[in-house]
């Protein structure tokens, strides 16, 4: 296993396989990489979700791709492997039974001693979004493994770093499924764990699982506000428009619970001109969000909302490498380009100053105060609170 964030690959080494996964924004580079080694008549596979939107373009550089969930088709190419005899291209035409999922190989991860590590339960979306490919690689239906599997990840992992690491779950939408997420949060309270998750608002609506999640060691949600306007719609249902009023509300309500949010918005969308960038810094220093991520709008392959921008001819630029979600790769309705690149870095600088975190995190100490008062089970502690941007700077989300 090599993350060339923490070393250099070496290209002469005697490798039989190279197998690499790709985001977009990566996709240029995964692309050097397989053409360096094929070069040197090294087999190449392909797959991760840039190579599952494009299969075509990533076989150009791949001797075999790797299309959508990779657990019935990987062990399928590996056989072939084996025998001299690969596919150009291997489709999981199933929905991967996650239950039957093996634990991941952690112990291949140890050597860079991540203080994050990364966890998934579920897959599957049912919101749709349209900027969004996960629902069209992973489907609407919501799959998840058992409890105790998840349990025996986690205690791997334990196992593995004794300084217990931050776990982050990476699914989409964690608790879609109340009474399955419910069954998983109240074992993880026994294990005395910090971690992190991605849900949407509606888990305000149930304080008594907001308790729960607390108790168990939830520190910080990500939740994808997106937009502050309700003109603008991101998915079919327009499920998060209806709730764009209701943001305040359900932001004091889970952040009550030492718990904090980790606010997601994209900006650029048809209805934002220039004064949303004031309008969102207001806003999240107004609601004391614990963090924010500020990405500017981006045309993924496999998303609706790449086929609506090149239907209109409004996409600027194809390079993958740009495509990271603060560089802007299509025209705006309602500003410039250029407006909307500066906006974005501006607003971000404003966002994480020393004066804005400062107030922001007075909030927090006022609420781990108050709560401590009643227990002191799985708050923010210091460390967390003085880092601030920890999942800030390190997510990405997971809209590509």
């Amino acid at each position: 296993f090599v993350d060339e964030n923490f070393e250099e690959i070496d290209f002469e080494k005697g490798y039989d396989l190279v197998a690499l996964t790709a985001m977009t924004q990566q996709a240029t580079r995964a692309y050097e990489i397989a053409d360096a080694f094929r070069e040197r008549n090294v087999t190449v596979a392909i797959g991760g979700i840039h190579a599952t939107v494009m299969p075509e373009e990533a076989k150009e550089h791949a001797d075999a791709v790797i299309v959508g969930e990779a657990e019935n088709s990987w062990p399928e190419f590996l056989n072939d492997f084996t025998a001299r005899s690969i596919k150009a291209y291997y489709r999981n035409t199933q929905p991967a039974d996650l239950t039957q999922s093996p634990v991941p190989r952690y112990d291949l991860l140890k050597k860079y001693n991540y203080k994050m590590i990364w966890v998934q339960t579920t897959r599957g979306c049912p919101r749709d979004c349209e900027f969004c490919c996960a629902s069209k690689i992973y489907g609407t239906a919501y799959r998840h493994k058992t409890v105790d599997q998840v349990l025996r990840e986690i205690d791997t992992i334990r196992d593995l770093w004794n300084d217990e690491p931050l776990i982050n779950f990476a699914d989409d939408n964690m608790f879609i499924d109340r009474t399955y997420s419910r069954a998983l949060v109240e074992k993880l309270g026994h294990r005395g764990l910090k971690w992190t998750a991605q849900s949407d608002v509606s888990i305000a609506e149930d304080e008594t699982f907001l308790e729960l999640l607390r108790r168990s060691g939830c520190i910080i949600l990500f939740i994808g506000f997106e937009t502050l306007s309700n003109k603008n719609r991101l998915d079919k249902h327009g499920w998060k428009q209806k709730r764009v009023k209701s943001y305040p509300a359900f932001i004091r309500t889970i952040q009550s619970h030492g718990i904090g949010i980790l606010g997601a918005f994209i900006v650029g969308l048809d209805e934002d001109d220039i004064s949303i960038f004031d309008e969102l810094y207001r806003f999240i220093i107004d609601n004391r969000l614990y963090a924010a991520q500020v990405t500017v709008l981006t045309p993924l392959p496999g998303t609706s909302l790449r086929k609506r921008l090149i239907k209109g001819k409004r996409i600027l630029s194809d390079e993958w490498k740009r495509y990271t979600l603060i560089e802007v790769n299509f025209v705006p309705k309602k500003m410039t380009a250029e407006e909307l690149q500066k906006g974005v870095l501006d607003l971000t600088m404003k966002i994480y100053s020393k004066e804005a975190r400062s107030i922001v995190m007075r909030h927090f100490r006022e609420i781990v105060k108050k709560l401590r008062c009643k227990d002191d089970t799985a708050l923010l502690d210091g460390k967390t609170l003085r880092a601030g941007s920890i999942c800030a700077s390190s997510t990405h989300k997971k809209v590509s």
